[in-house]
């Protein structure tokens, strides 16, 4: 309970944050791409993390979404506060956190590509595992080395780069950079000997990977001034977390569809709630004298009154259309069992339970072994 409190606390928090940014953003230029692709990696990370805490894969995402988005509002925030007046408060901590969590993002984009589905590297792949690995330790070290430089240094990428230990987060940029070029390899390699399951697992991934680095060898190659390919860089970075999230809504990788579906079943409740209470607060308005406070309680016992009976419909409504297989089987498996309590013939209920088995699982065949006085039949 703590842990999924936590999380959502978390990626609340790094939504804010990019949207604090954008007050600070002088211009928008492609960082606002790659800072859309931290808000998905964040939002993906979260529900990933919470439903499947033994995959790497969640907490990878959301590490390197929250490691954009920390690197950008730092770097805004500091600038800010050296053009106030009065600085801010916890100025120079994050202005220290946006001098280097940038590279924290493209390691973590590596190893979520070199992760999925299983979230661990196979075979000797794992040998790519190293590179982002290094990376973050000499971050790390880099980091911890620049705390004490004045702030005015931190804020400013100009200034930073000559420093004598800035050197040290620089390569942890490059190795994760490096890295994402064999892991897409590793991708496609695991495309290509996988199973049918697996191949459906990281299809999608795959094509995000590979216009990833396509997108990264071209903007390698550009001038940096060339926006345009940049764009297109932030909006390939932006398609692997998306990417990961169809795959797990297409093909149920972890089994996430029902926390899906509750969460589409209570906006969808809210939003209309939330409607009907505004419609009738406005609609008493007119008929009460102003400043009664009798509209207000008439409209929340309306709402409180709609809750429950509008939750119900709405969760069949989306189940039916979200997980139709899984509704249609609980379906079945209801009017078997209402059967039951007005059919005890033995032969019924057999061939009932061959029926349903047949009906909602789908098999080649299907049989049932029941026990009598002289041994073991088949039926």
């Amino acid at each position: 309970m703590y842990f999924k409190a936590a999380i959502a606390f978390w990626a609340a928090l790094m939504v804010v944050a990019a949207v604090a940014w954008l007050t600070f953003a002088v211009k928008i230029d492609s960082m606002v791409g790659i800072l859309f692709a931290s808000v998905c990696s964040v939002v993906v990370g979260a529900i990933l993390a919470v439903k499947v805490r033994s995959n790497s894969v969640g907490p990878l995402t959301l590490l390197a979404g929250s490691a954009w988005i920390l690197y950008l509002f730092g770097r805004g925030y500091a600038s800010v506060s050296l053009e106030s007046v009065e600085p801010l408060p916890m100025a120079y901590f994050f202005g220290w956190l946006g001098s280097w969590t940038g590279a924290l993002f493209l390691i973590g984009v590596s190893l979520v590509i070199l992760c999925f589905p299983t979230g661990r590297p196979v075979g000797w792949w794992r040998v790519i595992g190293l590179g982002p690995l290094i990376g973050t330790l000499t971050t790390v070290v880099g980091a911890a080395l620049l705390w004490g430089l004045p702030l005015e240094t931190l804020a400013d990428a100009d200034l930073l780069s000559p420093t004598r230990w800035y050197p040290l987060v620089d390569l942890g940029f490059i190795l994760g950079f490096v890295s994402v070029i064999p892991a897409t390899l590793s991708v496609v390699a695991r495309f290509r000997k996988g199973g049918s399951v697996e191949r459906q697992q990281i299809k999608w991934l795959l094509a995000a990977t590979t216009l990833l680095a396509v997108a990264y060898v071209v903007g390698a190659m550009s001038d940096d001034s060339n926006e345009a390919v940049w764009w297109v860089v932030s909006l390939a970075v932006a398609a692997i977390p998306i990417s990961i999230l169809f795959a797990v809504l297409r093909y149920r990788l972890y089994d996430i569809d029902r926390i899906l579906s509750r969460t589409v079943s209570y906006v969808v409740v809210i939003a209309v709630l939330a409607g009907v209470y505004l419609l009738a607060l406005t609609a008493m308005t007119n008929f009460l004298p102003s400043g009664s406070s009798l509209s207000v309680a008439a409209s929340t016992l309306a709402v409180a009154a709609l809750f429950n009976p509008l939750r119900r419909r709405v969760q069949t409504w989306v189940e039916r259309r979200f997980n139709r297989s899984r509704f249609d089987a609980q379906q079945v498996m209801e009017r078997f069992s209402g059967s039951l309590r007005q059919d005890l013939d033995p032969d019924t209920v057999v061939m009932g339970w061959v029926g349903v088995v047949s009906e909602t699982m789908e098999p080649a065949s299907a049989g049932v072994w029941v026990r009598n006085d002289f041994g073991t039949m088949e039926r």
